[in-house]
């Protein structure tokens, strides 16, 4: 990856944007995109949307989710402790003992989710249940309600105190690579084609989307300004190559093989094999699954719209996803920036894509 690429996905990274707050990351993001892209414009919501070679055909969406999964301010004890509500798909199980940034109107506020010590814990009653989210408490050090509510409010949103790291070699952990990982993919593959104006055909428009985990919001709206002929939605994945996990259940994806593509329901059949032929041709492995039963990507919130977008997804595998120690492979994520790139110059002007029937 280049010194300058790796430097913008930190600054990502490390950028907070709780899902209905991604304005920060969603500068960066853009800051980046007018290097690049012909044309960078916002909406009423903060959907971003990079566009290169506006007069070609077809129009293409590439896809990325800006929002990261946290917390929000529920409520100030009489103590001056906070009490919270999750913000997309947060396991309490993971909340305890966590250091967290309280993001308020004067700067960010640094707090701990409270964790009894197991000395103090009750022994009589069995093993411990995970608590529930409304149990769950953020300590400030604040001496009562007045000074807590001094410093936070109501409303303010939280992220946990996690930045990026790479472990070994190429492999990273990050707090919420899920998904600001797949709006770097969709700007770094604009950035790719722009390199080869001659061969491309297709307009490109990379979308930073907003509010996915609330569910997939943003993808709607910019689908709605967009227009597209095809999409590309790009997400992480579960690899499933760690312990504990059934591989007959869930199928086998592994860390630093490939990006993978998916198969079934909103998957488009012609636009998974154009994918297919342009992983062949640049000699990248591809990974294949089959659509999820436990989730979906923004392509739900694309395809069905404006009589049928022809959609597919492409995912980075990524593991402990919606925990504060998400972990990937560098390698698989700049694969599949060169792939959507290879996508894109391998399309023919004018280009269509239709099931056979």
């Amino acid at each position: 990856m280049r010194e300058e690429s790796l430097e913008f996905l930190k600054e990502l990274l490390t950028t907070p944007s709780p899902a209905g707050f991604e304005s920060r990351g969603q500068k960066v993001w853009c800051d980046y995109a007018r290097k690049f892209a012909d044309e960078v414009h916002t909406d009423a919501y903060g959907n971003a949307i990079a566009v290169l070679n506006p007069g070609g055909n077809p129009k293409i969406m590439l896809d990325g989710h800006a929002d990261e999964i946290g917390l929000m301010v529920k409520h100030i004890d009489e103590n001056g402790f906070i009490y919270f509500q999750r913000v997309g798909g947060v396991d309490p199980a993971l909340v305890r003992g966590k250091r967290v940034n309280i993001h308020t109107d004067k700067g960010i506020v640094r707090g701990v989710t409270g964790a009894t010590a197991i000395h103090l814990s009750k022994k009589d009653k069995g093993e411990p249940k995970a608590p529930k989210m409304h149990e769950l408490f953020i300590d400030i050090g604040a001496s009562g309600r007045k000074a807590a509510a001094r410093k936070v409010a109501v409303g303010d949103p939280i992220t946990f105190a996690d930045d990026f790291e790479v472990l070994n070699g190429s492999v990273a952990v990050a707090r919420a690579f899920d998904n600001r990982v797949g709006t770097w993919a969709v700007i770094e593959a604009l950035r790719l084609a722009a390199s080869k104006p001659q061969q491309l055909k297709c307009a490109i428009y990379a979308c930073s989307s907003v509010q996915e985990e609330l569910g997939l919001h943003g993808a709607a709206m910019s689908v709605a300004n967009v227009r597209p002929d095809a999409a590309v939605a790009v997400d992480v994945t579960h690899a499933t190559d760690t312990p504990g996990i059934d591989l007959k259940q869930h199928g086998e994806v592994k860390l630093g093989k490939g990006p993978t593509v998916s198969l079934g329901r909103e998957n488009h059949p012609v636009v998974v094999q154009r994918l297919r032929s342009a992983a062949k041709k640049k000699k990248i492995n591809l990974q294949i699954e089959t659509f999820s039963l436990t989730g979906g990507t923004n392509a739900l919130a694309i395809f069905s719209k404006q009589g049928g977008v022809p959609s597919a997804i492409l995912s980075i595998p990524n593991r402990y996803m919606h925990t504060t120690v998400e972990m990937l492979d560098l390698k698989d994520l700049q694969r599949t920036a060169e792939l959507l790139a290879g996508f894109c110059l391998d399309l023919k002007k004018g280009e269509r894509f239709k099931v056979k029937v």
